[in-house]
């Protein structure tokens, strides 16, 4: 069982750098594609559309996590794939909202 916690912020309350230079790469890459996504640095996340992509803790590294609307609490997301393979979780999200 993975436990999705919070990335570790700077003092301003945003993403530490590496964090927030994944969410906006995340981000830029889904509105290459056409996807209006913003960046949530405080929490995490990229809004695209009613997927959110959450950066969170897995197996020892930081990873994108795709979470529905609507999902109860403890299945609150799936992990997609590590930070560093931004392409692969565009994919997946992509892939997900053509079936919303």
């Amino acid at each position: 069982m993975t436990v999705e916690t919070p990335p570790a912020g700077d003092p301003d309350g945003r993403c530490s750098g590496g964090a927030d230079l994944a969410l906006r790469g995340l981000a830029a890459e889904l509105r290459s594609h056409g996807v209006e996504a913003r960046e949530d640095g405080v929490h995490g996340i990229v809004h695209a559309g009613p997927q959110h992509a959450l950066l969170r803790p897995h197996r020892g590294d930081l990873w994108w996590w795709m979470r529905w609307p609507g999902e109860p609490r403890p299945l609150a997301g799936v992990p997609l794939s590590p930070a560093t393979r931004t392409s692969d979780a565009v994919r997946r999200i992509l892939g997900a909202l053509d079936r919303t």
